[in-house]
Formats: structure tokens, sequence, C-alpha cells
């Protein structure tokens, strides 16, 4: 889409029918950019960064988006996003970046304009934290298999009442895990 700008696989469309317009989500240089469009074959890149990496915070190393932002009771968006921070561990594992842990972050959009961010989480709402999540640092098995150690990153979401989501996500790269999400005002 942008030849001058680095993108990754990781993207999500958010269909704003105020707008008609689609809202492009996508990690650019780690960071999360944001494209409209209202065709889905031409886009317009917003400069900037739309979610940007925090220092000392659980998103100070990668910023990627999760699934489509979610529309609350409120009017507002719920937009979860995939992020990293580094941890102090032994260099001697196989594996690039296997030194970071990856958590859910999640920041609320305006219903009326979704390129403004009124919220934003100071603390992830998902870290790993069980065996499976966390992936065993005692060895490299891990990473001879593929694996990549202290991820959870979010897949996908489905609504299941007013401000309720069940929440498919990936841990260590292997496992497929669910969870609740509860919106409180």
């Amino acid at each position: 889409l942008f030849p001058e700008l680095s993108w990754s696989k990781a993207a999500t469309l958010l269909v704003h029918n105020v707008t008609h317009q689609y809202l492009f989500f996508n990690e650019s240089n780690i960071e999360l950019a944001l494209a409209k469009t209202s065709d889905l074959v031409h886009y317009a890149y917003t400069k900037g960064s739309f979610i940007e990496k925090r220092v000392d915070y659980f998103d100070s190393e990668l910023v990627e988006p999760g699934p489509e932002p979610r529309r609350l009771s409120d009017g507002n968006y719920l937009f979860l996003y995939n992020s990293a921070r580094r941890l102090p561990l032994p260099t001697n594992h196989l594996k690039p970046n296997w030194d970071r842990e990856y958590n859910l972050g999640w920041v609320i959009m305006d219903g009326n304009d979704p390129t403004k961010i009124l919220a934003r989480s100071d603390e992830p709402i998902l870290s790993p934290e069980l065996d499976w999540e966390r992936c065993d640092f005692t060895s490299n098995e891990w990473a001879r298999r593929g694996l990549t150690p202290q991820v959870v990153f979010a897949e996908g979401w489905q609504q299941t009442s007013i401000d309720q989501f069940t929440l498919w996500y990936q841990g260590c790269d292997a496992v497929t895990g669910i969870a609740q999400v509860t919106v409180e005002f």
C-alpha cells in the first residue's frame, strides 16, 4: 500500500458507518499506523503513529493491531492491540526477540471520530502467566520447535452480550486460549 513505509502482515479494519470509511490499522516500524479508504483499493496514509510505543510501559518495544475494534454501549470503540516489552533475561537463546514479553493492551476510540483516542491502558489486560503462555526458559527446546516464549497475542473476538466479549488468543506461538473481556464504566 505504501512503498515508503515498512508495513508488516498484522492489520485490521474498522468499518465506520458514520463517515462511510474504512480505517486500516497496521504495524509500521513497530508502531501502529492508520490509513483511510472508502473503496478498499485507494488508501490515504495518516502521517505519524496512531498508537506509539511508550518508554517504561508494557508496550515499549512493539505496538501491533489486534482484532477489529468493537463498538461499546456508550457508542465508542474498544480496540485491543498486541504489544511487547523487553525482559532482563540471559542472552543464550537461539531465537531473535526471545527476551520480549508480549502483552495485550487497549485503547478507547471516539465513536464519532475513531481516529481520536480517548483513553489508553497503563497496564496490560493480558500477560503471559500460564505455563503454556510462558514456554520453557530452562532450555532451548522451545526455539528448536519454532516457538516464542512469553507470548499472548489476541487473534479474534466475538461479542457475547453488551460490553462483553470472548477473546481468542495464542500463547507461546503454539496454543490457543480463550478469555472473557468485560468492559465496566
